[in-house]
């Protein structure tokens, strides 16, 4: 196993820890959250969640933790592709 592949496993599990936050946010906010099924859902109501907070702290907060979930989507997807170039 190689250094790809930890960068994968490693951005799998930053995704996973920003889908888990999301999740609690929703959650401790009163939205109705299922833990294994609807997560495009749950996206979608965080960010209708950051479009009308009206408190400037959380609302940098809550999009820190929706840029580190983009972040993460977008390293799975690049370090997938790296890999798969290396393979073939």
């Amino acid at each position: 196993m190689g250094l790809l592949e930890f960068a994968l496993i490693f951005t799998v599990i930053f995704a996973l820890y920003n889908l888990q936050q999301i999740k609690i946010i929703l959650k401790e906010k009163g939205f109705t959250v299922d833990v294994i099924k609807g997560s495009l859902g749950d996206y979608r109501k965080f960010k209708d969640l950051i479009r009308n907070e009206h408190d400037e702290k959380k609302k940098m907060e809550y999009q820190r933790i929706l840029n580190g979930f983009h972040f993460a989507l977008f390293g799975i997807v690049l370090f997938a592709i790296l890999i798969l170039r290396v393979r073939l």
